[in-house]
């Protein structure tokens, strides 16, 4: 084999191997990020040379961020022009709101990007989005982690699938075999000068310190940070499941019963205050290996009214036999902001807010009669509209001032604000609680309120329904009591 196939070869066949283990129906979508990067198109690529093999149709996805000026402009353009060259459907989208220099840029970024591939995946109906990481990515992400005081979990680092449709099947290539394949072809790639820029984390650890490592003190540490997240992601399962269901002997909303606790094993109770947090607070960010240690020092220490504090303005207090997480004194949890598409038949996890959406689409009978109501559940977490006349993707956001919304059984519109008062739910829960929108407008606002767009009669033909879980502390105090019974839809 000459040189060029083998470096063919050394990509299509770890991303045929990862295209297998999707088990793909034909005709079945994938969605390939595509920036414009030597990573990103030399999957594409590789897509492309599969696709027919598998039967699946490709579609790449770019966002223009919008900044880098004239350069985000150029990798917009060449991206247009090498999927025209391929044959490949492209859909383009250009973000809004994202300035240099405001808070959280990077996070604001990435958040951005995700929507934007979860929005071209439901337009195409898509599965999968194939996101071009390869295993460099993965042993500076170990190194990050490991720097910022992460534990087993944090050194796990990227999984090949997920969260949710996300796919990496280049996550066991280096970067060398990716350039090299590039080369093979003859493609070409265009460079994001911010990729260079010494004043983020991760260029100083790609461009100086791991070049270090492998230079002065351990040839071979990249490929050996890849093994350890291997290690991790195997540990950190195992120990997850186990905490899970510790948790949910203990968990009541934001309390933790710990009667016994101190008889768990360390590992176990730190992975028991690690679930307990991501449960109760939406997710882990920011939260080290440091901050575990001390809420297990509260947890176990001999001062019944204990506490430390935590990201995101939160704390976690002691109260005798129960340790309670709520937001620091006098302080509103800091917003996350989120906006994520929502999958209008599947199962949509919104970690910023600690939920998670389960809809499926319900069509009637072709010989129902027309005039015959139709009766289905709706608990307070639940909602029901018609699919029909609902514009535009569902989405979930995060609450922001001034938000109105139009109550079903109400007249004009109240402030999402003046419902949060009404039900006495928690200041600190306020900014990232969900709210469920279309077309601009609030559809839902899960246990609060049902605005009046899209409600279902019983000239219904379809009706999209959406369930939420998760995400509050105690769910008594802040759904009202309503009937769990039948609803009759009427005319």
């Amino acid at each position: 084999m000459t040189t060029r196939g083998r470096a063919v070869t050394t990509i299509l066949q770890p991303v045929a191997a990862a295209l297998r283990t999707l088990a793909l129906e034909p005709g079945s979508v994938i969605v390939s990020a595509v920036s414009g990067g030597p990573d990103s198109v030399a999957l594409l690529y590789a897509l492309a040379a599969l696709r027919s093999r598998f039967h699946f149709r490709l579609v790449a996805a770019h966002l223009n961020h919008r900044l880098r000026g004239a350069e985000a402009d150029r990798d917009e353009t060449f991206v247009r022009e090498l999927c025209t060259k391929l044959g490949i459907e492209l859909i383009v989208e250009q973000a809004r709101g994202l300035k240099p220099g405001v808070p959280n840029l990077e996070e604001r970024a990435r958040e951005a990007r995700h929507a934007f591939l979860n929005r071209a995946a439901d337009r195409v109906k898509a599965n999968h989005i194939a996101i071009a990481h390869h295993a460099g990515d993965q042993a500076e992400t170990v190194l990050m982690r490991l720097l910022r005081g992460s534990g087993a979990s944090g050194l796990a680092a990227m999984v090949t699938h997920g969260p949710g449709r996300l796919w990496r099947p280049l996550l066991g290539v280096d970067r060398a075999t990716v350039l090299a394949y590039l080369a093979a072809l003859d493609a070409a790639w265009v460079t994001d000068q911010s990729n260079a820029s010494p004043r983020i984390l991760r260029n100083r650890i790609r461009h100086e310190l791991l070049p270090l490592l492998e230079r002065e003190f351990a040839p071979g540490v990249g490929a050996r940070l890849v093994e350890l997240a291997d290690e991790m992601r195997a540990l950190d399962r195992y120990l997850t499941a186990a905490a899970r269901a510790e948790l949910a002997r203990r968990r009541d909303g934001a309390r933790l019963a710990l009667a016994g606790f101190e008889q768990l094993d360390p590992a176990l109770a730190q992975a028991v205050l690690r679930e307990f947090v991501r449960a109760h607070c939406g997710d882990l960010r920011s939260i080290t290996r440091d901050h575990i240690l001390a809420m297990l020092r509260v947890c176990l220490g001999r001062n019944p009214g204990g506490r430390t504090p935590l990201p995101g303005r939160w704390r976690l207090r002691r109260e005798y036999q129960c340790a309670i997480l709520e937001p620091s004194d006098g302080a509103v949890v800091a917003e996350r902001p989120f906006l994520v598409a929502l999958d209008p038949a599947g199962t949509t996890r919104i970690d910023a807010a600690g939920f998670t959406f389960e809809a499926r689409l319900l069509e009637r009978k072709s010989d129902e009669p027309r005039n015959e109501p139709w009766r289905l559940p709706v608990p307070p977490m639940e909602a029901l509209f018609d699919a029909d006349r609902l514009r535009g993707p569902l989405t979930v956001r995060n609450f922001m001032a001034g938000d109105r919304i139009a109550p079903d059984g109400m007249r004009g519109t109240r402030k999402v604000q003046d419902l949060f008062v009404d039900r006495k739910l928690a200041r600190g829960r306020r900014s990232h609680w969900p709210l469920v929108t279309a077309d601009g407008q609030i559809l839902w606002i899960p246990g609060i309120a049902r605005s009046r767009v899209a409600l279902v009669t019983s000239a219904t033909r379809r009706v999209q329904h959406l369930r939420a879980t998760g995400g509050v502390a105690n769910m008594k105090s802040v759904v009202a009591k309503k009937s769990t019974g039948v609803l009759i839809f009427e005319m």
